[in-house]
């Protein structure tokens, strides 16, 4: 009768033990979209199933990045836009001095993963954190949107990357959580 009843114990503690695991699994998945997802910012994309190419930055929006914004130097270049122009070929739009969707860093630092819905939902979250703008221009989440899918009224074409990065991650993160399902499985 023991063996029965640790048989029982085993067989009604799957339900619970595939839950966790698929629920350990679904952060491992969302960990690598979010590492994907920042890896895409800084250089041009290619096409990605649905997703189109990134345009090209046009040229005076590469020149603002390296001119200095406010003070005595305003609208000269500013040392990394000098030293970029000292290097053969100088800086040119297309090339990694261009740097497409890095200007501070925040978008890049504003990239998290949530997993508050993880229990009750059974969902997990990747995305960009609101967080507060500089000078009033809106939050990291408001630059996200714009570039993610494009924004007509500032002639922003879209730049998907968050997206992409969850299209490239499926099997991923199929395979995250197959392998924490055989580790939890193992278990019992």
């Amino acid at each position: 009768m023991a063996g029965f009843d640790a048989l029982f114990r085993a067989l009604n503690s799957i339900p619970k033990e595939v839950d966790a695991a698929t629920k350990r699994g679904l952060k491992r998945g969302a960990a690598k979209v979010m590492k994907k997802a920042k890896e895409k910012l800084g250089s041009y994309q290619s096409e990605s199933g649905p997703y189109p190419s990134w345009k090209h930055l046009k040229p005076e929006t590469v020149a603002r990045k390296y001119t200095v914004k406010s003070g005595p130097n305003k609208g000269f270049l500013n040392k990394k836009g000098l030293k970029l122009l000292r290097q053969p070929g100088g800086w040119r739009v297309g090339s990694s001095a261009d740097a497409p969707l890095v200007d501070s860093g925040q978008l890049r630092q504003a990239i998290t993963t949530d997993d508050s819905d993880l229990n009750s939902e059974g969902v997990m979250y990747v995305g960009v954190a609101s967080g507060a703008g500089e000078n009033g221009n809106g939050g990291p989440g408001d630059y996200a949107v714009a570039h993610e899918f494009g924004s007509a009224p500032k002639n922003i074409p879209a730049r998907p990357f968050l997206r992409p990065a969850l299209y490239e991650s499926q099997d991923e993160i199929k395979e995250a959580v197959k392998t924490e399902l055989l580790k939890g499985l193992r278990r019992l």
